[in-house]
C-alpha cells in the first residue's frame, strides 16, 4: 500500500485524529521553474474533445502548455464525449477503437448550461467569459488570466491511499474555506488518466495526416467518484469553516493503468455550476 499526497507533498498536521484536523495547507509551487503563486484562486480548464475531431490535437497541446505554464493553479480535465468520441474501428483499424468516453463527460457535454456545440471548445471555472460559458481556444489565455487573479475562496487539499493488491482507491478532500460564501456548494471528485497512446484524426499542418496513429492523450477524464455534478457538501459557508469528505473506488477489471491515474475534486456553486476552487493530487 502507498499513500501519496497532492501534487508536491505536504504536511497536513492531525494531533488528534481526522475530526480534529482543521489545519489545511498548500505551498508555493516550484515545477520547470515556474512559480506558482498559490494565494491567487486555482483554476480548471476543461477541454471539451474527441479523437475524431481533425482539429482538436492542438487544442490539446495549448491545454497542456497552459497547464505547465501555471504549474500549481491550472489544471485541464480532457472531456472526450459526443459523437466526435466515438470509437470508429472500420476507417482507422485500430488507431480509433478506444472509448474514452464515460457517464459523466457525456452528461457535462450534454448540458445546456454549458453549450458545448462543437470541438475543440473549452471552459475555464464554468464562468462566463466575453459573455459565453465555453468558447474556442483563442480565449483560453485570457479567460484563465482573468480567473486565475480572483481571489481565492477555499483551501484543498487531497489526501489518497491505494492498495495495489486490492486495487481500492481512498480519497478524502478537505476544504477549509477562507471567505463567506451565499448559497449551496457541491464537490465533484474526479478520475483522471494520462499518457494514453492512440490514433487522433488531425487536418492541422506540422503534424502527420489525416491520422496522428501514438497521440499522446493527456488529462482524460474516465468518471466522477460521487455523481456528474457532484453532491452537496456545505450550505452558506462561512471564512473558516472545515469539511471533509472520504470516497473509494475498486479499480478490479479497469485496464486503465493506476500509475497514470491522479484525482482532481472542485467545488462548484450549486445553482450557477460555477468551479470556485480546484486540486489535483499526484499519480496514484
Amino acid at each position: 500500500m502507498k499513500t501519496l499526497f497532492q501534487i508536491t507533498p505536504f504536511l497536513l498536521i492531525c494531533v488528534l485524529g481526522l475530526q480534529s484536523c482543521t489545519k489545511v495547507k498548500e505551498p508555493y509551487y516550484s515545477v520547470k521553474s515556474v512559480y506558482a503563486d498559490t494565494t491567487k484562486r486555482w483554476v480548471l480548464l476543461e477541454d471539451y474533445t474527441g479523437h475524431r475531431c481533425v482539429n482538436c490535437a492542438p487544442a490539446a497541446k495549448n491545454a497542456n502548455t497552459i497547464q505547465d505554464l501555471y504549474q500549481g493553479q491550472v489544471f485541464v480535465i480532457a472531456v472526450h464525449a459526443g459523437d466526435f468520441a466515438k470509437p470508429d474501428p472500420v476507417h482507422y483499424p485500430p488507431y480509433l477503437s478506444d472509448d474514452f468516453r464515460c457517464a459523466a463527460g457525456n452528461d457535462w457535454n450534454g448540458y445546456s448550461g454549458f453549450n458545448i456545440d462543437g470541438y475543440p471548445k473549452g471552459m475555464v471555472n464554468r464562468r462566463p467569459y466575453n459573455g459565453k460559458i465555453s468558447f474556442g481556444t483563442s480565449e483560453w489565455n485570457q479567460a484563465i488570466q482573468t480567473a486565475a487573479g480572483l481571489p481565492k475562496l477555499a483551501v484543498m487539499t487531497i489526501h489518497n491511499t491505494f492498495n495495489e493488491q486490492s486495487r481500492l482507491l481512498h480519497s478524502r478532500i478537505d476544504v477549509h474555506f477562507l471567505a463567506s460564501i451565499s448559497g449551496k456548494i457541491t464537490l465533484t471528485v474526479c478520475l483522471l488518466e494520462d499518457s494514453i497512446y492512440s490514433g487522433q484524426l488531425n487536418n492541422v499542418v506540422g503534424d502527420s495526416m489525416p491520422i496522428i496513429k501514438n497521440f499522446k492523450f493527456m488529462h482524460i477524464l474516465r468518471g466522477s467518484l460521487n455523481g456528474s455534478f457532484g453532491e452537496e457538501m456545505i450550505n452558506d459557508p462561512k471564512s473558516g469553516d472545515f469539511s471533509t469528505k472520504l470516497y473509494s473506488f475498486d479499480f478490479t477489471g479497469k485496464s486503465w493503468l493506476t500509475e497514470n491515474c491522479s484525482v482532481i475534486a472542485f467545488i462548484s456553486d450549486a445553482e450557477t455550476k460555477e468551479v470556485l476552487h480546484v486540486v489535483k493530487s499526484g499519480e496514484l
